[in-house]
């Protein structure tokens, strides 16, 4: 009896020999700090989108509605890419590996440019609420009825009018400005479109040695000739609304249809931002008011 309780004792004790994985079984690390099976960081928009210019040590992360598309135009020059006649900026780097975006580079590459203290990492910032009535100005007044802003303008409408299957009238009636502030107050800061998503979403992986104001490039450009050594031409901003000495203000622009808005390059930021919806919105982005005053502060 007692030789046979050992015999089971050894048994239960024995190493199990591992059992075959199941084909379709999920996949198992080899060791329990390899993590190679998560997703980089680094990878995902929009840090996916940032750029990197080995010979010139350059790191820039694009924001819409920052001058965007200059500064890619620019830092993608330096990079030896340049884009065909007509060719869209955007569409050259995201269709194409041209190694100039973190999605086109091994992570470990990325990581020793992000903590090098030799290279010159930058972003630039914009006020909030000017970013907000340029967006709206440029896609949701004058771009409304063509088809290629559908998919980015299109959600917005379906939020507003509460219907899914959308008419070429939808977008020629258009949406007010106070309509496009409540669908944007009622959302998640990370689940808005790019354009107008806060941008302090866009921040969380690159230790940024430069921050802008977008409207003071001239000491970006500055610190970039003095960092490469070589002069760059300067970018110049996708004008939304017309610079006047004198910009006109409507006290009816924020809620005019688009049509009504014949002249909405030339009003003023205040026509579009009575008291009680600018203090919301102001709560809404305080972030971005915060960084973008750091931002002022730092280019005097």
């Amino acid at each position: 009896m007692a030789q046979s309780l050992i015999d089971k004792l050894r048994q239960t004790l024995a190493p199990r020999s591992a059992s075959p994985t199941p084909p379709n079984a999920p996949h198992q690390p080899a060791h329990p700090y390899d993590f190679s099976h998560i997703p980089s960081p680094l990878k995902r928009p929009p840090t996916c989108q940032a750029m990197m210019v080995d010979d010139h040590k350059l790191i820039y992360l694009p924001i819409a509605k920052n001058a965007c598309s200059s500064l890619k135009r620019m830092v993608a020059s330096l990079g030896g890419v340049e884009p065909e006649p007509g060719e869209d900026i955007h569409h050259k780097l995201d269709a194409n590996n041209t190694g100039l975006q973190f999605e086109d580079r091994p992570d470990h590459e990325i990581r020793l440019a992000l903590s090098d203290p030799s290279w010159m990492r930058f972003v630039a910032i914009r006020n909030p609420l000017d970013r907000l009535v340029s967006v709206y100005v440029e896609k949701f007044v004058y771009n409304r009825n063509i088809p290629g802003q559908a998919p980015t303008i299109g959600p917005v409408y379906q939020a507003v009018l509460q219907k899914d299957d959308l008419t070429p009238e939808d977008f020629d009636t258009g949406l007010t400005f106070r309509e496009f502030a409540e669908y944007i107050l009622a959302e998640q800061p990370e689940r808005l479109n790019a354009h107008w998503r806060p941008q302090s979403e866009y921040f969380g992986h690159i230790p940024f040695t430069h921050v802008y104001d977008v409207k003071q490039l001239d000491r970006l450009a500055d610190d970039l000739r003095a960092h490469i050594g070589q002069d760059i031409e300067l970018p110049r901003m996708n004008v939304s609304r017309e610079k006047t000495s004198e910009p006109v203000y409507h006290k009816y622009a924020p809620d005019a249809r688009p049509a009504d808005l014949p002249n909405a390059k030339t009003l003023s930021i205040e026509s579009f931002l009575p008291p009680g919806l600018r203090a919301r919105l102001e709560e809404y982005f305080a972030t971005d008011l915060t960084l973008h005053h750091l931002a002022q502060r730092s280019n005097n």
